[in-house]
């Protein structure tokens, strides 16, 4: 009788919470796209900050990406703050020839909140703005980012990141996991209450950097350095954070190529939950993870007994009906497919994920970029 009651409670907090989520995704207005040269109006300096460590194979195809940007160049400079790498990053930057782009590198205390606080240290622009190597973008990046700035006057501006070129069912998988992410962090802007984003399409006032005292506090953790920064710019400029809703603004990343890589990237995502301390984001991490885990847990209960089929049907039905109206309406906005069959498929197969992520994560160290955490 407790498992059902339990169950029932789990199930409408979630449901509850998805469809505030929906309705906020909704509600948040789609900027009008720039017409042709309406970018020489604006007045704003922006200092890209690329964060980069052995990224040799990627690092000629962002510069690309960042050079030919339609925004003014002198109103725009690029930072590539070069932590530690041990291949021919570094090089291959200094080889570039962009007139723009200047090169830092870290003579101590590596990893990538370091990196971001000396490139705004030897950065000249009013608007900072952070993407990462891995990352594409369309040549109206900037200019829609500094338009919308100059519209709203936010203190910070989270913009979407997708995944392109999925192929595979894991990556099908991890493409519509993270549309559903995006819309979500869209949503909880929308209550003034953000849960997450993303410092692959990040932007934000020198100002309010400097005001927060950039990572300071939080610079024991190895990950986090974007929502970190967003949680210390909320509580001190409560609702100065806004969501940039525009095809234009969005940062395009490639899926992990296989599970055991996509598990590895979500267990360092996760590893930072309860870094955050007691707030609305642990908090919702926490459902989250109660929801499949309780489906998991009907799912083997199930298999023992009969009369725990039903709370597994409902549990698994209504979270896919919530789920699929949040990933068709923000799918249909940015122009992704949805594949119904992997997404029924995947939302089996989620609670066992979750499960897994979520309990291993706190217990275990993670490796990135040749450092272990």
């Amino acid at each position: 009788m407790i498992f059902f009651l339990l169950t029932f409670l789990v199930c409408g907090v979630y449901l509850a919470l998805m469809i505030f989520y929906f309705i906020g995704w909704k509600n948040t207005s789609p900027e009008t796209i720039l017409i042709p040269g309406s970018n020489t109006q604006t007045r704003t300096k922006v200092s890209i900050i690329l964060p980069v460590r052995n990224e040799e194979k990627n690092i000629q195809r962002i510069l690309n990406h960042l050079s030919n940007q339609d925004y003014e160049k002198n109103k725009y400079e690029i930072l590539v703050v070069d932590d530690f790498s041990e291949d021919r990053t570094s090089e291959l930057v200094k080889s570039a020839g962009i007139s723009n782009l200047k090169i830092v590198s870290l003579t101590k205390n590596g990893g990538k909140k370091n990196a971001i606080t000396e490139g705004i240290y030897h950065s000249k622009g009013e608007l900072i703005i952070t993407t990462d190597a891995d990352c594409e973008m369309g040549e109206k990046w900037i200019s829609t980012l500094v338009f919308f700035y100059e519209k709203q006057h936010p203190k910070m501006i989270v913009a979407p990141v997708l995944l392109k070129d999925e192929t595979t069912f894991s990556e099908i998988m991890q493409s519509q996991e993270m549309t559903v992410l995006t819309a979500s962090a869209c949503a909880s802007i929308y209550y003034e209450t953000p849960i997450l984003c993303s410092g692959a399409n990040l932007a934000y006032e020198k100002e309010a950097f400097l005001a927060v005292n950039g990572f300071e506090g939080v610079n024991k953790t190895a990950t986090g350095d974007d929502v970190f920064l967003m949680l210390k710019i909320q509580k001190c400029f409560p609702g100065g954070i806004k969501y940039l809703r525009s095809k234009e603004a969005i940062v395009f990343t490639h899926p992990e190529p296989n599970y055991f890589s996509a598990l590895r990237q979500r267990r360092r995502w996760a590893s930072k939950t309860f870094s955050y301390g007691f707030s609305h984001v642990t908090g919702v991490a926490i459902l989250i993870f109660t929801m499949n885990f309780f489906i998991l847990l009907s799912g083997i209960l199930s298999a023992i007994n009969v009369k725990f089929v039903f709370a597994l049907i409902m549990l698994l039905s209504l979270k896919c009906i919530v789920d699929l109206m949040l990933l068709q309406s923000a799918s249909s906005f940015f122009g992704k497919r949805i594949h119904y069959v992997f997404f029924l498929i995947a939302s089996i197969l989620y609670p066992v994920y979750v499960t897994f992520v979520g309990v291993l994560s706190p217990i275990t160290s993670y490796s990135w970029k040749g450092r272990k955490s």
